[in-house]
């Protein structure tokens, strides 16, 4: 099959997800999601763990969502929501549908989102996905925290040497 192969079903996929994506607020990261930077780091960047990240990253929008209206003391001049950007859609690929098909790959998805759900966490879902073990890291500090720290270490010296 080649790159151009659409599996049967895909379309209905295609339109499941457009419609839960609408209706719940739940998108993943093939559908390309866009948010300002200022609430990017404001829910503290993108989640550092090897799998579900964007379902994570989902869960963390929706709960600043929630709290924002609280934390403006009732001064809400407009809500925030998800939208769905119309215009030309967003390619990503198409492999594990055609190798594995539509009804499998829905169906593991589906499967995976529950046991995360469910409180199983991203290393063990890693294990059960791939058949091996999640990759090791050097760090307990995500990339981003690591940044940060390297960032407030330098203008911690910078303070320090204007001081000599």
């Amino acid at each position: 099959a080649g790159n151009n192969y659409c599996p049967p079903g895909i379309f209905a996929v295609e339109t499941a997800v457009n419609i839960r994506t609408y209706l719940y607020s739940l998108p993943y990261g093939d559908q390309a999601i866009s948010i300002p930077k200022h609430i990017y780091d404001f829910v503290g960047g993108f989640p550092d763990q090897c799998l579900m990240e964007d379902y994570e990253l989902a869960a963390l929008l929706r709960k600043r969502s929630a709290l924002l209206p609280k934390m403006m003391s009732g001064v809400v001049t407009e809500m925030e929501e998800l939208k769905i950007i119309p215009g030309k859609a967003v390619l990503c690929s198409p492999r594990r549908w055609q190798k594995f098909g539509v009804l499998y790959v829905t169906f593991m998805n589906s499967k995976f989102v529950n046991l995360y759900a469910g409180g199983l966490g991203p290393n063990q879902l890693y294990g059960l996905y791939y058949g091996c073990q999640a990759p090791r890291r050097d760090s307990e500090l995500s990339p981003w925290e690591i940044d940060m720290q390297a960032l407030l270490s330098s203008k911690e010296d910078k303070v320090e040497t204007s001081r000599h």
